[in-house]
């Protein structure tokens, strides 16, 4: 479902330029009622490469919309297996100026829905219209972590999209 996730693209490429007991069940695996709610994008992590000047960049920008309360994405998983995500990232600039970087938060945003189902730690997302993408998901309390290359399998190994539950 890459649709629904282009979202996280977005943002990694803009960006970038331990489960409690009450999440698993039994068998280890995580309840899907552990992921009913609304999560916004916290931190993009990421190996530090000091060669890469990019990602030190990518940093700054994450930070400053923190600063700024800014929830550049968001998904809502609900009970009833449908999900909604929301995105600012293509309204997303970025100023560099003497006083260091200047990063407005977008008032736009772009909306998707998709119906979803989790086994095991294997997220699977349909938005209805042919395309279904699964990704393997960590979930630690009210952090729900996705990994890089399940975003972009080329480009992100390594980095991994955190979210907060609200």
């Amino acid at each position: 479902m890459k649709r629904f996730f282009m979202p996280l693209f977005v943002a990694f490429a803009v960006i970038t330029s331990c489960s409690t007991d009450n999440d698993e069940n039994e068998d280890g695996n995580l309840e899907p009622s552990a992921l009913v709610g609304t999560w916004n994008m916290t931190d993009v992590r990421f190996e530090e490469d000091l060669s890469d000047p990019s990602l030190n960049l990518a940093d700054e920008i994450v930070d400053e919309l923190l600063q700024e309360n800014c929830i550049l994405v968001s998904f809502t998983f609900n009970a009833d297996g449908s999900a909604t995500s929301t995105d600012k990232v293509n309204y997303l600039q970025v100023n560099a100026g003497p006083n260091g970087l200047d990063v407005p938060c977008p008032t736009e945003s772009d909306n998707e829905t998709a119906s979803w189902s989790l086994e095991g730690d294997q997220l699977t997302l349909d938005d209805g219209n042919g395309t279904v993408e699964t990704i393997t998901i960590e979930l630690e309390g009210n952090t729900l972590i996705i990994a890089g290359e399940d975003i972009d399998e080329n480009n992100y190994v390594g980095a991994e999209a955190i979210f907060t539950k609200q």
